[in-house]
């Protein structure tokens, strides 16, 4: 009966290892497997996307991006105001009107000075007492301070007059996203900067190289990293009336797949984030798993020349040589690239001898017994 149980154990035993090595999972595909897609791409480039394979040393290192996005000509060249402002609809203005006498057409004993608070209307008027209806839009104060005195010259005692702009709504500009108090923000008469406006809207809590800045002005918008913004001056342009500014925080992950411990979305607390810190993230290496002379960088191709089909680059290095890590530490990551640590040969037959074989030898054992 002993004899009879083992044959069939030894024949279930027989099938499942047939089997097994096509019905394991697997963390992706093994080096031999990228170094012939590289290869066959040429051939078939419908199906694989073409890349190709470049193993990094001190020559073949490449070199960091230092192109740093602007905001448009049209924007960097806009100054600030030099000219007085306009009045424009929807303004609150203080007209102050002061008289020699004290029977003034507005001064009485002991008030000489008179305090006008009006609101410039929609089709850009004002109502003052005695001086009918006036087209306020487009004057500045000192204009309209002028047609003030020419229409109170008869009716007031000597008249003086200032005008004073006190609130407006055509100099706002709209504030949005990750700042620290978010909403409409009045813009002097001078006119305000970018990085100035941002810091009166609270600021942002975030890192300068995970965090975008947004102008949209009329129908163009363009967006820029607030850390070229604080690198270049020229970034830091005029902010104009009705301009709508977003501030947006966009962490910064990478994407480590195969042989390493914590496989995942990896974020780099870093503005200058390296291959090295990377992998320290994921745990390093699963030694069980990795084949340490094949770790992948893939990246899509900048520049390629014209009729090039490689579409991405593929940078390998083999971490079983000592300078790898200090290559490594020099390789600066992008935000398109994804990290891809190849299987070791042995690994598939491991994992078999883990979670299929182990089992159903110990279930056999027990049988026996």
């Amino acid at each position: 009966m002993r004899r009879r149980l083992a044959r069939i154990i030894l024949r279930s035993l027989v099938g499942l290892l047939l089997s097994g090595c096509a019905t394991l999972p697997s963390s992706g595909p093994s080096a031999a497997a990228i170094d012939a897609a590289a290869v066959e791409t040429v051939s078939r480039p419908q199906d694989v996307l073409p890349f190709r394979i470049i193993d990094v040393s001190m020559s073949t290192l490449p070199t960091e991006a230092t192109q740093a996005h602007r905001f448009p000509v049209a924007f960097r060249e806009q100054g600030l105001r030099t000219a007085d402002e306009v009045i424009d609809a929807g303004d609150q203005l203080d007209i102050r009107l002061w008289e020699v006498a004290e029977d003034g057409l507005f001064a009485t004993a002991g008030r000489r000075e008179t305090l006008l608070s009006l609101a410039v209307s929609n089709s850009g008027t004002i109502s003052a007492p005695y001086a009918g209806t006036i087209t306020a839009r487009g004057l500045t104060t000192q204009g309209l301070r002028a047609l003030l005195l020419d229409r109170y010259r008869g009716q007031a005692v000597e008249p003086e007059i200032t005008v004073s702009l006190v609130q407006t709504q055509s100099r706002s500009t709209a504030v949005l996203g990750a700042v620290g108090t978010p909403g409409r923000v009045v813009i002097p008469p001078g006119g305000i900067r970018l990085l100035d406006l941002i810091a009166q809207a609270g600021g942002t809590p975030h890192a300068a190289w995970e965090t975008t800045v947004t102008v949209r002005r009329g129908t163009t918008s363009a967006t820029v990293a607030l850390a070229d913004i604080l690198r270049h001056a020229s970034n830091d342009i005029v902010v104009l009336p009705r301009d709508v500014v977003s501030v947006a925080h966009i962490p910064r992950r990478f994407a480590v797949y195969g042989g390493v411990r914590r496989p995942g979305n990896i974020e780099i607390p870093l503005e200058t984030p390296h291959l090295a810190y990377l992998l320290a993230e994921t745990g390093g290496l699963d030694d069980g798993v990795a084949q340490a002379k094949s770790v992948f960088v893939f990246r899509p191709a900048q520049g390629t020349a014209s009729g090039d089909t490689v579409r991405a680059l593929a940078f390998r290095f083999d971490f079983s040589v000592p300078d790898a890590f200090l290559l490594a530490g020099l390789f600066v990551l992008e935000p398109t690239d994804i990290v891809y640590v190849t299987s070791a040969q042995a690994a598939d037959f491991q994992r078999f001898v883990a979670l299929v074989l182990s089992p159903i030898v110990g279930t056999a054992a027990q049988v026996g017994n």
